[in-house]
């Protein structure tokens, strides 16, 4: 009977991972779906060994190591992984189809837990399931700008008073859908749920460049039934199964302006 004799033995760790998530999937990233498409990743922070492996729904990082090749066959002390120092990993990731929104990112790598980096639908790319949702427009009062990349968060009170969270991001043009799939069915006799929205965004932004959401900061919504009125968050009600347009009173878009 022959045998088969390993010559030697290449040997690599990952030292990190990110997740690439669907921040409309849930409400804690522990629980969100990955993002089955591949994304574009582009590094403009990285360490000069490092390697890359991108693929859908996941991007895993590996340093070169200094002796990849063991004479013979590994035994285990050879394959264990190495304490390494932490590095620094910075980038854009966004979808050349354009379903997801462009963001910046940055992390500490190298210690092997992974990283669950949350990324948001565009309109284009947002299902709306039977369970309703909310669209609209964000623009800054007084400048009637665009809010890009502002991220928004519902908070809605159910039948039996807890709570569900819902959040999306807007477009570079300020335009948002908020996709509420989570959402129950009404209990008989109630004829909404009562919720409230709250915004994060940047006064100083250039819609060409993605943010990192992390850098948004809170800001004033305008009321929808009370003109002029700015306050966070603003309450409005929800009827499952509505695709409701919600603008603030008087105006043709939701305004917003700093706290």
């Amino acid at each position: 009977m022959s045998s088969l004799k390993v010559l030697e033995t290449n040997i690599l760790h990952a030292s990190d991972v990110i997740f690439w998530l669907d921040g409309t999937t849930a409400e804690t990233p522990s629980d969100m779906l990955r993002i089955a498409q591949p994304l574009a990743l582009q590094l403009t922070t990285r360490p000069r060994d490092l390697l890359v492996v991108h693929g859908s729904g996941k991007t895993a990082f590996m340093r070169r190591p200094g002796i990849p090749i063991i004479n013979g066959s590994a035994t285990a002390a050879d394959k264990q992984r190495l304490v390494q120092p932490t590095f620094a990993v910075a980038g854009i990731v966004s979808d050349p189809e354009g379903r997801y929104i462009p963001r910046r990112f940055s992390i500490v790598a190298g210690n092997g837990v992974g990283h669950g980096l949350v990324v948001y639908p565009t309109p284009l790319g947002t299902r709306i399931s039977p369970a309703g949702g909310l669209i609209g427009t964000l623009r800054f009062n007084g400048s009637n700008a665009p809010v890009s990349w502002a991220r928004l968060t519902l908070v809605v009170t159910n039948a039996v008073g807890s709570t569900l969270s819902f959040c999306c991001q807007a477009s570079k043009t300020g335009d948002f859908m908020l996709p509420l799939n989570r959402l129950p069915p009404l209990p008989e006799g109630i004829d909404n749920y009562s919720a409230q929205l709250r915004i994060e965004a940047l006064a100083a932004v250039n819609a060409d460049n993605p943010i990192d959401p992390a850098d948004l900061v809170a800001m004033d919504l305008g009321e929808i039934d009370q003109d002029n009125q700015f306050s966070s968050p603003i309450g409005l009600t929800i009827v499952p199964g509505e695709l409701r347009l919600i603008r603030s009173s008087n105006r043709d878009h939701v305004a917003v302006q700093p706290c």
